[in-house]
């Protein structure tokens, strides 16, 4: 449909908002919808004929309540093609429980917005535990397939809702956005957050600006001018990642844009078991839209990021039919090992393309439909779903535990220097299908489902996430090992080396600053802005001493009496100043740290000096100590 329909679908909004029953203070346009759930903030958004003060207040129980007054945006005929001036309201909650369900009362000038009986605006945090997300895409078109998609979606119980782009046509327009985007969707978007990324029909309108204005996502790291094309979020143990695969890739490509560097780093900083990325533009779908020179950026420049971070699970749109890839790594389908299963989700109610057969394809059905994406800790079930209920495929993801090569690894100084009765982190995917911490110092074997064993030995572990796990050697292991991590979902091994001592000085950020962890006589941090003294006594925390005199079992919080004192002799470097400390010994109450005691020499100059610890020649990592 042509820009220059507009003022034709323009009237037909004006007389469907004249023949709307009075809502009181104010005329609504677009109903009330929830956006950018997370698990402690959300926004309603909705627009109405008059301005006024907005408020949203929404309740969590008998007695909890939150609630936020909203900003006003201004929307004038020459901007939207819409024949009258309209605003929106965008109201930011903030303080919200994790996990729980609030229900919202929306006020303009203190009286209630009426909706429909049926109709209430309640919606749930995100939260720990399974839940349920649908995900389609190409749908805004006002046909009967799409209202057939949206009425079989509503029966699913969503906790949000992901869309792949082209929410509506035939250019992404204001008035369209209402009649085949906000109108077809308001009852689902009452109770759960649409999560979106742009289609190429979404950008033709002003660069896609009515799509840009109509949602609230999140916005954190990502560059000004790109704010609200793509980014990212997390729902349970999922990290979600929405991109821009049209003029985001396009100047990312050419070396002018930000987004693939934005999504190394935020790939690279997730510690969430599953990684879940969506955009419009598929790379390995069998279709009319394959030779799209869009589609070929994504193979060149998406792809290739994606393989690297092993993400198990992508969804497409722009072919309008549903399709599921084989297991894609470098291009190619792969039988075994990491690869990315590409699903294509098209079918929301535009009319359908034809799938074609190629190799990357393992099934494929022209039909509108959506999936039904059900998350249970390590496993993901996923539904493609017909508009007449009939499921077409199902499949499990289910990744098995990895664990790449030199990822064992000291827990202070990130080195391969390992050591009995030391702290160790072991990275890899697909590890722990939540982030846990042990409750107590008296650590368990097995915690959020993982377990570790080192030469058939448990380890006591003190944290796991998708990604890490942190853990303590035993003390009487010592020479070539092999790592054991069992998963739900499998097993994975490494060969690690534990040497005699492996002294590592833990750092930590301080003051703005990356500094050592030591510690004055008053338990106070020494730093930059409190630097230790000529002449006073300071203790250092470091892992990786090795064994000591005494019983003490790895896992066991030590003691207080009687002291265990390391066994290998140790040297304290400040500069080029050699000295003996005092003592150095496993912390009392704490697993796997030790402590040494180190009197400053009262004639070291003030400055910073490099810090070291040395036990037989083997030398610590170093730190910067500054002394006043």
């Amino acid at each position: 449909m042509p820009q220059n329909s507009w003022p034709a679908i323009s009237r037909i909004v004006v007389l469907a908002v004249a023949l709307a029953p009075a809502t009181g203070a104010a005329t609504l346009v677009r109903k009330p919808y929830v956006q950018n759930v997370r698990n402690d903030s959300a926004a309603i958004l909705w627009t109405t004929l008059e301005t006024g003060e907005g408020a949203v207040e929404c309740f969590s129980g008998a007695n909890s309540s939150v609630s936020a007054i909203s900003r006003i945006r201004e929307f004038q005929p020459a901007e939207t093609g819409i024949g009258f001036v309209y605003y929106q309201h965008h109201a930011d909650l903030s303080g919200l429980s994790s996990g729980a369900e609030y229900r919202c009362h929306v006020r303009m000038d203190g009286r209630e917005l009426i909706l429909p009986e049926d109709a209430k605006l309640i919606f749930r945090t995100a939260g720990p535990g399974p839940y349920t997300f649908l995900v389609f895409g190409d749908s805004g078109t006002g046909s009967q397939e799409q209202q057939q998609v949206s009425r079989r979606m509503a029966e699913q119980g969503a906790a949000l809702f992901l869309h792949t782009g082209d929410i509506v046509y035939p250019a992404g327009g204001f008035a369209d956005q209402q009649a085949f985007y906000f109108d077809a969707y308001w009852r689902l978007m009452l109770r759960a957050p649409f999560f979106p990324c742009p289609g190429n029909h979404d950008y033709d309108t002003r660069n896609a600006e009515p799509y840009l204005a109509g949602h609230s996502v999140p916005t954190a790291d990502a560059p000004p001018t790109d704010r609200g094309r793509y980014y990212s979020f997390d729902w349970g143990n999922v990290h979600f990642i929405s991109l821009d695969s049209n003029h985001s890739l396009t100047s990312a490509a050419s070396g002018t844009g930000e987004m693939l560097k934005w999504l190394e780093r935020d790939l690279s900083k997730t510690r969430a078991f599953w990684r879940v990325v969506y955009f419009h533009h598929p790379a390995f779908a069998g279709g009319p839209k394959e030779s799209d020179p869009l589609a070929r950026l994504v193979r060149d420049y998406i792809a290739p990021i994606l393989d690297r971070y092993d993400v198990p699970l992508v969804f497409n749109g722009h072919e309008h039919s549903y399709q599921r890839s084989h297991p894609i790594h470098g291009a190619q389908p792969v039988e075994s090992g990491p690869g990315v299963v590409y699903i294509t989700t098209g079918g929301g109610g535009a009319p359908l393309y034809p799938v074609l057969s190629r190799s990357t394809v393992a099934f494929g059905q022209s039909a509108h439909h959506f999936v039904r994406a059900e998350v249970d800790g390590s496993r993901m079930t996923l539904r493609a779903i017909r508009a007449d209920g009939r499921e077409i495929d199902r499949f499990t993801l289910s990744p098995f535990p990895r664990i790449p090569d030199n990822a064992v690894v000291n827990a202070a100084s990130f080195t391969s220097d390992l050591a009995p009765g030391g702290l160790v982190a072991i990275f890899g995917r697909y590890l722990a299908s939540e982030e846990l911490a042990a409750a107590s110092t008296s650590l368990p074997t097995t915690l959020g489902g993982v377990s570790a064993e080192l030469n058939g030995r448990p380890l006591p572990l003190l944290y796991v996430s998708g990604s890490q796990i942190n853990a303590q050697i035993p003390f009487d292991i010592q020479g070539p090992a092999t790592l054991r991590v069992a998963t739900q979902n499998g097993t994975a091994y490494a060969s690690v080396v534990v040497g005699e001592v492996a002294p590592a000085i833990f750092t930590a950020p301080i003051d703005g600053g990356l500094s050592p962890v030591v510690f004055h006589a008053n338990g106070s941090r020494v730093s930059a802005k409190s630097p230790a003294f000529a002449g006073e006594q300071v203790i250092i925390h470091l892992t990786g001493l090795g064994q000591v005199d005494g019983s003490i079992l790895a896992g066991e919080a030590t003691p207080i009496d009687p002291p265990l004192s390391v066994r290998v002799p140790v040297e304290v470097q400040i500069g080029r100043t050699v000295l003996t400390p005092l003592s150095a010994r496993l912390l009392p109450g704490s697993v796997g740290l030790y402590g040494v005691v180190v009197q400053i020499p009262s004639d070291v100059p003030g400055g910073t000096h490099e810090l070291r610890i040395r036990m037989r020649e083997v030398g610590s990592n170093s730190a910067t100590l500054t002394v006043r």
